[in-house]
């Protein structure tokens, strides 16, 4: 069995910086970066239907102990099965535990998420390049403004923690001790944890963990078959456990009928989508400058080179180009949402740099010669290099920082939390709110019905494939007849309250986006 002994065997040699200013530019990574992760927190981005609905969950779990969603009728199940997994609720419920339901505070334990995600960036590309090149991944991933890292980093979503366990994983697994069976046990949990924490992740991971072991069985015949099989086996174990705890166990009884529709109109209303206007949103996203100035249809296309070669190093960059190329065609295949292009983006950098590196290094690009190259007697071509990498990180880090950095300090606002303290202190505690605004079932502890989980399904079939709106499935009024209707942003994006419907409420109070209507006696 052919193993790695040192990743000097992938790395090519550094570029020489003087070592200061490598702590310098350090530092002020690691400070920039705690600062968009951390300022106004609560403020940006604005609390939202998805943040609420998978609080909903942690609040419970922390104050009365049953995991599910809920609603004025009483718990949903099957609510988390969709959203986020344990790895998410149950630290957030955790803090609920001790520092009280805080929306900023559920925050904290995803900017903890994408604080782990961006080291393992750091760490497994580092695997490969040298630590400069390791700082500029970490960097351009933090700055991606395709994806938007920044604001889902700063968000309760399933994101950012799942590519935290995929991206450590990745990296544990390369590693010279990686091919030890302790080691594979933990890459595999830690699979299965990526798969379970972000379900739509599990629709890439588990296939790329497969197509892993074929590709070494047909082409590098480098490890032993249990190095790939280990993982792929506790990973799929997991995941498969925990779908049947979601949809049998959490949805016995009435709840396992609709757990079943609810999973089956998302998943083909989102997962596997191939029509012409989720195409060009796919290709726009992958083909845009925000996405590593354009480099990522190259960098995949550098990805297969560098994997080509039956050797070590090919077979470590051809597991990370199979990952790469798996969560690429998933996002295909999607709506072309940016939340899906989230894995092959984040596995794209590592591409990205050795593209840049081997690119620089072709003109000996190395410290020193910087101000060699900008004389009249340097080669044209390492004058254009030079120009062309100034520019590529002037669109890729400086602007991307500069509008992150307005972004967090300018954008967001305290409405839901003024509308949850308007309902407070004027609704009584016994009445019942019909409303889509998830958050608000966070920030209050208000009676508040939500339409069933289904219809969110059809809420994005009509928004995205151009089907019959979601107000056609769904009339609160055959729920009962609610004292009050509060309609939000996510309640007008979606349509589910047409103004028919509210002819018998009148509007009592406007709080930003939030509109709140009481009922008029008859």
């Amino acid at each position: 069995m052919t193993t790695m002994t040192r990743s000097e065997d992938v790395r090519s040699a550094p570029t020489l910086i003087p070592i200061w200013l490598r702590y310098a530019i350090t530092v002020v990574v690691v400070l920039a970066t705690l600062f968009l992760l951390l300022y106004r927190l609560n403020q940006f981005p604005v609390p939202w239907y998805d943040e609420g609905s998978h609080l909903h969950v942690a609040k419970n779990y922390a104050l009365y102990g049953v995991y599910a969603d809920s609603s004025s009728e009483g718990y949903r199940p099957f609510g988390p099965a969709i959203g986020v997994g344990p790895t998410v609720l149950l630290p957030i419920a955790a803090v609920f535990k001790i520092a009280g339901v805080s929306i900023p505070a559920a925050r904290l334990v995803i900017v903890a998420y994408s604080l782990i995600t961006l080291l393992g960036i750091f760490f497994l590309v580092r695997h490969f390049v040298f630590y400069n090149y390791a700082l500029l991944a970490v960097v351009l991933l933090l700055l991606l403004p395709t994806i938007r890292y920044i604001y889902y980093s700063r968000t309760v979503v399933g994101e950012v923690p799942g590519l935290a366990f995929l991206i450590v994983g990745l990296w544990l697994w390369l590693r010279p001790a990686g091919h030890k069976m302790g080691w594979l046990v933990v890459v595999g949990i830690l699979m299965g944890l990526a798969s379970i924490t972000k379900n739509q992740y599990a629709f890439f991971i588990l296939p790329s963990l497969l197509l892993c072991w074929i590709v070494n069985i047909v082409w590098y015949r480098e490890k032993g078959h249990l190095y790939y099989i280990i993982p792929g086996v506790i990973a799929g174990i997991m995941f498969a456990a925990w779908t049947y705890l979601t949809i049998i166990k959490l949805g016995s009884g009435d709840n396992f009928s609709e757990n079943l529709a609810t999973l089956r109109e998302a998943g083909a209303g989102a997962l596997v989508v191939l029509t012409r206007d989720s195409l060009t949103q796919v290709f726009r996203i992958l083909t845009d400058s925000g996405l590593y100035g354009i480099l990522f249809i190259p960098a995949f296309i550098y990805g297969i080179i560098v994997s080509l070669p039956r050797n070590a190093a090919g077979r470590q960059y051809g597991i990370v180009m199979v990952f790469f190329a798996v969560s690429t065609a998933f996002f295909v295949m999607s709506l072309g949402w940016d939340r899906y292009a989230f894995a092959p983006a984040t596995l794209a950098v590592l591409f990205v740099v050795i593209l840049i590196r081997d690119m620089t290094q072709a003109f000996k690009f190395d410290w020193k010669g910087w101000r060699s190259a900008l004389g009249t007697q340097s080669p044209v071509p390492a004058r254009a290099a030079f120009c062309v990498v100034i520019g590529w990180l002037f669109v890729t880090v400086l602007v991307p920082g500069f509008l992150h950095t307005t972004e967090v300090m300018r954008q967001g606002n305290t409405n839901a939390y003024a509308v949850s303290d308007w309902i407070t202190a004027n609704v009584p505690q016994d009445a019942v709110i019909e409303s889509w605004e998830q958050e608000l079932g966070v920030l209050t502890d208000s009676r508040i019905h939500y339409p069933p989980q289904l219809i969110l399904a059809k809420a994005v079939a009509a928004i995205w494939q151009g089907a019959p709106p979601a107000s056609e499935s769904y009339d609160f009024r055959d729920y009962g007849t609610p004292d009050y209707v509060v309609v939000g942003a996510f309640a007008v994006y979606t349509g589910i309250y047409p103004n028919e419907r509210l002819t018998n409420y009148k509007l009592i109070e406007n709080i930003g986006d939030y509109n709140v209507y009481q009922r008029q006696n008859e």
